[in-house]
């Protein structure tokens, strides 16, 4: 429906109302959707089955990709990972605080976590080369090399295994190999931590 078709029909409708507030209700409703020049610009992709990751690393992965989408591969790769990566550092505490609220909502009670250690964000996306997905004249495929991890370390009288299921992941001792975003990783947690791993590559459309 085109401008002038809303504002006719707004100017028929009721007059109990104004008719800049009758079209304002009619352009909230169609703001949602999602134009045909939205969908040719968009160029990245994220991939299905093995090579997506689920749960709250997906939440993430699915943030971090609509602020990329509009990305293009022209056949210089190292540009365009120039661009993700330069996306994906602006990126980082958006994303910190992405997993500190699901984690937070999934436990409620903060004093029962002790750290919250990321393995990922202090990574770079890089050209997929263990998958062997990239073709010369197609698209680009990126990934951040090795999983995603996300560490929860809880306290003494904190039982990790029954935040398990719902976190997505499983109780495991956990190894310093990414950065603390909430408080200070502790060995002597042991095995009342949680650990969720998943796995992501991404596809940039050719130009």
């Amino acid at each position: 429906m085109s401008f002038k078709e809303i504002l006719s029909e707004t100017l028929k409708g009721d007059r109990r109302e104004s008719s800049v507030e009758i079209y304002k209700k009619r352009m909230k409703k169609m703001k949602h959707i999602k134009l045909f020049e939205d969908y040719i610009a968009e160029k990245v992709y994220r991939l299905t089955g093995i090579y997506t990751s689920k749960g709250l690393i997906g939440k993430v992965m699915q943030a971090f990709k609509k602020e990329i989408e509009g990305i293009k591969y022209a056949g210089d790769a190292d540009r365009t990972l120039y661009e993700v990566n330069k996306a994906w550092s602006a990126f980082t505490k958006r994303a910190e605080k992405i997993i500190i609220d699901e984690v937070m909502k999934t436990v409620k009670k903060e004093e029962e976590i002790v750290y919250i250690h990321v393995k990922g964000l202090n990574q770079e996306w890089e050209a997929d080369t263990v998958n062997k997905l990239n073709r010369p004249g197609g698209p680009l495929y990126i990934e951040i090399t090795g999983d995603f991890v996300i560490n929860v370390g809880f306290a003494d009288d904190a039982d990790a295994s029954k935040y398990s299921k719902r976190l997505g992941g499983y109780t495991n001792t956990a190894i310093p190999s990414g950065r603390d975003i909430w408080g200070e990783m502790d060995h002597e947690v042991g095995y009342n931590n949680i650990e969720i791993r998943d796995f992501e590559i991404m596809m940039i459309d050719a130009k």
